[in-house]
């Protein structure tokens, strides 16, 4: 649910002013409204600094620091650790540049060995030149050594490198080969820079994890602080002067389970203000209350968007559903099980910021198990095909994927109606009971409708008895349709409502049939994923040789890589397309609005 939200103007004498603002900000309840749009230069300035920190502790989470031996030794501030990694950074950058160009020296250098470039200025000044060349060793043609100085100096199978001696004033000979220009300095030097840069560069990379070890956490609290600054900056920013300045306008947003608190500071300490509910176009911020269970899938619901403060929070009605449908997608019991058991252990292990994922992961754990049992799948062993007495007896219970593909369009009409209901509840809420009759009388034509045909299949009845378009069925079709065409706005013109009517009626023919067959989704995920896990069952059996030790050895690394691949495919899709299904389908059946702005009251960061 969304928490109801009262608007708190402030009116504060001057002097009072930094107390009073102290004061709030320890309360930590009140959400300031923001009036002023540009923030100052200085605040501009201090999300920058923001953004840099940000950035820098991303690129040192990132590296590895389990085999740090000891932490490294820090500078005395955030800001000086910031300038220092930043300055490693550029180093870092200026070595691994000059690295890549002593190592395509050394590229250069290698198929022609040691040798003094001093040596052969002192040849060149006695009249003979040495120039450097290559070619395929398919071309190089040994007679070119009986005709010309040359002496080859490497053949690498590939290419054939050889060193011509020309005297000064001969023309030089034209061969089927390509002259090199190499670097000035000799291998034994370009080896010994690559070592010293190398050297240089762990070095460097050796301070960084030193700092990953222990930088991390500075990093984070320099951060707050700014931030801190940041939101005091931004509350004075939004203040309105009044009474020449002597007088502190400020407005902001209280959740109603912090008012009682509020108010009793604003007494105590006599501060003059005016208190107002929420108007909806005001759009007050949002802040979510839900049950342990709906708490848990709020994440889900935000990667999307927040819900607009004049709706309901569609959270606990799309948190069964999303549980079912990621179970449906994955279901293998074996996967399941291995969800639930890795995320307990996880539990003992991690901060507790952390623990609700891994509860929601044990939920859809559960869940991949529930259906796994349904489907008769663990591991990707369908058990209905097992010798296994127990199973031999219960192996009709299993569902078939016929029965399967049914479920999952059983699940899509119930949650494409329900979500109607939803968005009926939505219209009642915002505007009043009249405007949801049209979404009603809807209702009762799709219900209606699946309930005479499923009446009519189970009585067997023909054309003489049959409920479908019978006179009781018709009554109703024609209440339901007094709600769609001429009264579906109480405000508009009857001839105009009919005309929406009929808009409304081919989107609701097209929409929702497309909608339902959105949800076979489900159906061909768990499928795939049952059956890339019998394949790689196959695999492990067949390709695993008929010797003891080895055999059981590929056996088991086959089914690891396996199942593991199918695992991280299948568990990517049973949530990315739950989640296609919870804010397409689900969340345009439901009227969803969305829009909201969170709830981020002023206050002391730790």
């Amino acid at each position: 649910m969304i928490i109801p939200m009262f608007k708190y103007s402030f009116l504060v004498y001057h002097e009072n002013y930094s107390a009073f603002l102290s004061d709030i900000k320890e309360l930590g309840v009140v959400h300031i409204v923001e009036r002023q749009d540009e923030p100052t230069v200085k605040m501009q300035e201090e999300f920058r600094q923001i953004a840099e920190i940000d950035k820098i502790v991303a690129f040192l989470e990132k590296r590895s620091v389990e085999e740090v031996e000891k932490e490294a030794k820090l500078p005395a501030g955030g800001a000086e650790l910031i300038d220092e990694i930043k300055g490693i950074q550029m180093k870092l950058e200026h070595l691994h540049q000059q690295l890549g160009n002593r190592q395509k020296e050394l590229r250069q250098l290698e198929p022609w060995g040691q040798f003094s470039w001093d040596n052969l200025e002192r040849l060149k000044q006695t009249g003979v030149t040495a120039q450097f060349y290559y070619c395929s060793s398919r071309k190089y043609n040994p007679e070119w050594e009986n005709k010309y100085n040359i002496g080859v100096v490497s053949d690498d199978e590939r290419y054939t490198y050889f060193v011509i001696f020309v005297e000064q004033g001969a023309e030089t000979p034209e061969l089927d080969a390509e002259e090199i220009r190499l670097p000035e300095s000799s291998l034994g030097e370009v080896q010994s820079e690559i070592k010293k840069i190398e050297t240089e560069i762990n070095a460097l990379e050796t301070q960084l994890d030193g700092y990953a070890k222990s930088g991390v956490e500075v990093l984070k609290n320099y951060k707050n602080e700014i931030q801190d600054v940041l939101n005091l900056e931004n509350a004075i920013h939004q203040t309105d002067s009044q009474v020449e300045d002597k007088v502190k306008l400020l407005e902001g947003w209280i959740p109603d389970n912090s008012v009682e608190e509020l108010e009793k500071y604003l007494e105590e300490n006599s501060v003059l203000y005016l208190k107002s509910e929420s108007k909806s176009h005001e759009k007050p911020p949002i802040k979510l209350k839900n049950g342990p269970f709906s708490k848990l899938f709020e994440p889900i619901g935000k990667l999307f968007s927040l819900p607009s403060y004049i709706e309901l929070d569609l959270t606990p009605y799309f948190a069964p559903f999303f549980l079912m449908f990621f179970g449906f997608c994955l279901g293998d019991a074996g996967y399941g099980v291995l969800f639930i058991v890795v995320a307990t252990i996880l539990k003992f292990k991690i901060s507790s910021e952390y623990k609700p994922l891994l509860t929601l992961l044990q939920w859809l754990g559960s869940a991949t198990v529930l259906f796994g049992i349904v489907t008769g799948t663990f591991f990707g062993m369908k058990l209905a095909e097992l010798e296994v007495p127990f199973l031999m007896k219960v192996k009709d219970m299993f569902l078939t994927d016929s029965q399967m593909f049914n479920l999952a369009l059983v699940f899509g009409f119930i949650q494409i109606v329900f979500g109607m209901f939803v968005k009926a509840a939505n219209q009642i809420k915002q505007n009043g009971w009249k405007y949801s009759l049209a979404t009603f009388g809807w209702i009762v034509v799709i219900l209606s409708t699946v309930t005479m045909v499923i009446i009519d299949k189970v009585n067997g009845a023909d054309d003489s008895n049959k409920m479908m378009l019978s006179t009781t069925h018709l009554i109703i079709l024609g209440v339901a349709a007094l709600g769609i065409f001429p009264f579906n706005n109480p405000k508009g013109n009857i001839f105009m409502n009919i005309g929406a009517g009929l808009w409304d009626t081919y989107n609701m023919i097209t929409g929702f049939t497309g909608d339902l067959l959105s949800y076979i989704r489900l159906f061909a995920l768990g499928l795939s994923s049952a059956i890339l896990g019998m394949v790689f069952n196959q695999l492990a059996l067949n390709l695993s040789p008929d010797l003891p030790v080895l055999g059981q050895l590929v056996f088991v690394i086959i089914l690891l890589f396996g199942h593991g691949l199918n695992i991280f495919m299948s568990t990517l899709g049973s949530l990315v397309h739950p989640m296609r299904l919870t804010f397409v389908e689900f969340y345009k059946n439901a009227g969803f609005i969305g829009g909201g702005k969170e709830y981020k009251p002023f206050r002391k960061i730790n």
